[in-house]
């Protein structure tokens, strides 16, 4: 590496603001879908800076934790064009004195992908690890790198997020009423925000609530927001499930065009019984709030659109709403304002606050942090009293 290759890294990776940040949920969540998908007990979003590699995001790790670049295997992917897999670490010269595999963990197997910003610079990692040996296919290799992709969106739009925004306001829907339950909601309307927010009663009375996010570089995470909200709602009398295909070749195209990476949680609801099915393309930021106080994440491992292996149908998560329960849909802005920095957080207030005080009092912590681009929307079923009347 040449000292101004190294200096220009240097100055990126400064410029994203994030290293030594704490854990953020839109890296985490790129770990968390990263882990799942390859099965492995080691996944890590690395940033590397001067003569340290730092964990921004681990899954069975320390978060935040540094290593001196000589030790790891990042230093070498980090000069890399694409992936690079090692299959069993004691059998290549290059690593195997590491102290990762002489020592503990005794890491067997390794595969990263660089993670570069728009100008080519690699700034870091995301990778995977296991103690034991193990061989990845082609097929394998290019979702390592799909994921990284998406890992290059979300550092990218660190950079970007405070030049370019544009008002969303017009694109949010106006609430909705049905007997039986409550609804409020709070939306970005920062210029160029990536969120997509949608709620409305299909013409089968369903109800149907979207949140979802777009990560982009420059202007195209408005526009793409906007592009993945229009197709949703063109689909709002569609069965859950026959529709998902349709719209992520519909939208999948345009997001890999573009670089971009979208998630989305899609919830319909049967105001009748309260039933919810659900799908979650990779955003894993919705709760199921119980009248009780405890709560169940509503988390899938399917991967974000355009990432889904084309051909698997995605999960369905099936709950019911009882009465005083609340659906709970945000987007990852939520946990950058005060007091709320994870999921657990954000539950215990819903929980605390009726659903209008809930989402008033996310609206004043977000004029207090005007940068945020926060996307909330709160169902609840009444308490005492029948759905339908």
């Amino acid at each position: 590496m040449t000292d101004t290759q190294a200096d220009r890294r240097n100055a990126l990776v400064e410029a994203l603001g994030v290293l030594g940040s704490g854990p953020e949920e839109r890296f985490d969540r790129i770990t968390r879908m990263t882990q799942a998908a390859f099965g492995v007990p080691l996944s890590f979003l690395n940033l590397v800076h001067g003569d340290l590699v730092t964990a921004q995001s681990a899954q069975g790790w320390q978060q935040g934790g540094s290593a001196a670049a000589s030790d790891v295997f990042c230093s070498t992917t980090v000069l890399q064009d694409g992936p690079m897999v090692v299959s069993d670490t004691a059998l290549d010269p290059r690593f195997s004195g590491l102290p990762a595999v002489t020592g503990e963990p005794g890491i067997r197997f390794y595969a990263g992908a660089p993670l570069s910003m728009l100008d080519g610079t690699r700034v870091g990692t995301l990778c995977i690890m296991d103690a034991k040996p193990r061989e990845l296919s082609p097929q394998d290799v290019e979702m390592l790198r799909d994921l990284a992709r998406w890992a290059e969106r979300e550092l990218g739009h660190a950079i970007d997020r405070d030049r370019v925004r544009r008002v969303l306001d017009a694109l949010v829907p106006d609430p909705i009423d049905v007997p039986g339950y409550d609804f409020a909601a709070v939306s970005s309307s920062r210029e160029g925000s990536g969120d997509v927010a949608d709620w409305r009663v299909a013409a089968d009375g369903t109800i149907r609530l979207t949140i979802g996010s777009v990560s982009a570089a420059g202007s195209a995470a408005g526009l793409l927001a906007s592009t993945l909200r229009a197709a949703v709602v063109a689909r709002t009398d569609v069965q859950l499930g026959a529709d998902g295909q349709a719209l992520e070749a519909q939208i999948g195209a345009d997001l890999e065009a573009a670089g971009a990476v979208g998630s989305l949680f899609h919830a319909r609801i049967d105001p009748t019984t309260g039933h919810v099915s659900s799908v979650d393309a990779g955003h894993g930021l919705a709760l199921h709030v119980r009248a009780d106080g405890t709560h169940t994440v509503l988390r899938t491992i399917d991967l974000p659109i355009g990432l889904q292996p084309e051909g698997t149908a995605r999960t369905h998560v099936e709950v019911d709403l009882a009465p005083g329960d609340r659906l709970v849909l945000f987007t990852a802005g939520l946990l950058s304002l005060g007091g709320l920095d994870d999921i657990g957080a954000v539950a215990a207030l819903a929980a605390a606050e009726e659903a209008t005080a809930f989402v008033d009092r996310i609206r004043a912590l977000r004029e207090a942090a005007p940068a945020a681009d926060v996307s909330v929307a709160v169902l609840t079923r009444r308490a005492g009293s029948d759905a339908s009347a």
